[in-house]
């Protein structure tokens, strides 16, 4: 079948297209990518993390299923006072970030789950057909590349807790450099379980009886935990911006959506076209934007996720205008002008010529350090990620599904799926998601223009400004007070939003992977 796809590594996106080829769907195509970036894109994502899959069918339906991890604990009283949990920095070239790790650091994993899920709903090929890229990169090796060997070198305090994490990442004692090559046995192993005996036997038998006793001294997760966790299957937060319908992930198991959502809206009403991209008034209004988004979650969302409502009374017509009017205020004295009132993770985007869509995002966090042992698979570190878990650390209740930031997002043309696309990035990903849509539909921008042009983000204490803003621009920023992080380069931190879009017509499949991550976007076509 005709398709193309856009994902973070190429051998990803190759695993996706070798099943198009063979005949599968978008969804076919999603799932084998998915199962190859648990080998390539490690420790990003992972067999031991979870996530978030939009499909969009050709019949016209949009799901979301949601299997981000559960907080564990079932069957055993909580306790803090003997967790293998503790802090450690990672420093992302100008601004540091801190993750908590150990084995009391992780979740109960939901991605074998929630890919069983679709495949049971939208896929025609055979498991052992869709998993066996995946297993042939893990058993005989690939060539770690510049982002994979940058991503690892960050993350080498955590690589090297475990003796099965480095048996793979430093078999010879130091870490693997670019152009050297990661052989994933016990994973490949693991994969040819799973798709001989199904998915599911993840949570049940000899699989989650080894992962209960190796996370019983230190952590949470139990038998109970992985027997009881579900996909949840939601409709998707449903928004409009500039006539176009766009679906987005919906709490409670995401903040990002209803955010993305809410920042479109209070953008809607601006000419952000007639500011350009490159002028200090575009950036002094996303800069606002997302100031404002964050004092809008932080007073009248975090606090209300689980709230049945939340979507409607969020996404009112009344707080969207109150918020605006706040913007266009601080706006407004910011540039003295009168003018009215932007973890890590990894991203698959899938369009078929048929009209299917997929849009897949997982995560494993940073991974919590401890592989269970002769399986190849690092468990994520969910409940060690501050963005995750607002209120404090475990203050979740067991069985209780955590919240992300993780967003797949679809932008539709009318009754057909025209750009589909998400992003990793921990608390990044709705800014770096909202970015693209504003390059590609108010500034016009071609695809690859669109993903790949340089990125702001606003952490709460700094304006984080990518490589590639105009000095001028900035000049104008830092002279009215704005805080600034300037990077030297295009980076990671700044997201990752492999995008894949729909013109149409004969050759309309296009896309572009994010090139900050190693990003690649290859179609049927060759």
């Amino acid at each position: 079948m005709r398709g193309v796809i856009s994902a973070g590594h190429k051998l990803t996106a190759e695993a996706g297209i070798e099943i198009l080829k063979e005949g599968g769907n978008a969804f076919d195509a999603a799932v084998a990518a998915s199962f190859a970036s648990f080998v390539c894109e490690s420790p990003l994502t992972s067999i031991g993390g979870g996530g978030f899959f939009m499909a969009h069918s050709k019949e016209g339906e949009t799901l979301v299923y949601d299997f981000f991890p559960n907080a564990p604990g079932l069957g055993k009283k909580p306790s803090c006072d003997d967790l293998d949990f503790y802090p450690i920095e990672v420093d992302f070239t100008g601004t540091i970030q801190e993750f908590h790790v150990g084995r009391g650091a992780a979740a109960v994993p939901g991605c074998m789950a929630g890919l069983n899920a679709v495949v049971e709903k939208h896929c025609s090929l055979p498991l052992s057909v869709l998993l066996a890229p995946a297993i042939d990169f893990a058993r005989n090796g690939i060539i770690m590349n510049a982002e994979q060997a940058y991503f690892k070198k960050l993350l080498t305090p955590i690589l090297m807790i475990s003796p099965d994490a480095r048996k793979v990442y430093a078999p010879e004692g130091v870490m693997l450099k670019e152009g050297e090559t990661v052989f994933k046995k016990d994973m490949a192993n693991t994969m040819e379980y799973l798709a001989r005996e199904g998915l599911h036997m993840f949570y049940r038998g000899d699989i989650a009886k080894k992962i209960a006793a190796e996370f019983s001294d230190g952590g949470l997760i139990r038998e109970a935990d992985l027997a009881n966790y579900k996909v949840e299957v939601r409709k998707p937060v449903k928004t409009s911006y500039r006539g176009r319908d766009i679906f987005l992930n919906p709490p409670p198991s995401s903040s990002g959506g209803c955010l993305i959502a809410f920042s479109l809206k209070m953008l809607e009403k601006i000419d952000i076209a007639s500011l350009g991209f490159e002028s200090a008034q575009y950036m002094s209004l996303l800069y606002e934007m997302m100031r404002v988004t964050d004092d809008a979650r932080g007073e009248d969302f975090d606090h209300r996720v689980y709230e049945e409502d939340i979507i409607e009374t969020f996404l009112s017509p009344e707080r969207i205008e109150s918020y605006r009017k706040k913007m266009a205020h601080e706006s407004s004295l910011l540039l003295g002008t009168e003018r009215p009132s932007t973890g890590n993770t990894t991203h698959i985007s899938v369009l078929d010529e048929a009209g299917n869509a997929a849009s897949v995002t997982t995560s494993n966090g940073e991974g919590c350090g401890h592989m269970v042992t002769g399986m190849g698979i690092m468990l994520n570190n969910m409940l060690g990620e501050e963005d995750i878990n607002p209120h404090g650390f475990h203050q979740h209740k067991p069985g209780m599904r955590m919240s992300s930031m993780m967003t797949p997002t679809i932008v539709m043309d009318g009754r057909r799926p025209a750009i589909v696309m998400g992003s990793g990035g921990s608390n990044r990903i709705r800014n770096a998601i909202l970015q693209v849509i504003i390059n590609l539909i108010d500034h016009k921008m071609d695809i690859n223009n669109a993903v790949n042009s340089p990125r702001v983000h606003w952490d709460k204490k700094s304006f984080q400004v990518e490589a590639g803003i105009a000095s001028k621009c900035l000049h104008i920023l830092k002279s009215t007070g704005v805080s600034l992080n300037c990077w030297e380069d295009k980076n990671m931190y700044f997201g990752g939003v492999h995008t894949v879009a729909s013109f149409g017509d004969e050759d309309g499949l296009s896309g572009a992977g994010d090139l900050r991550r190693g990003g690649v976007c290859l179609s049927t076509k060759g």
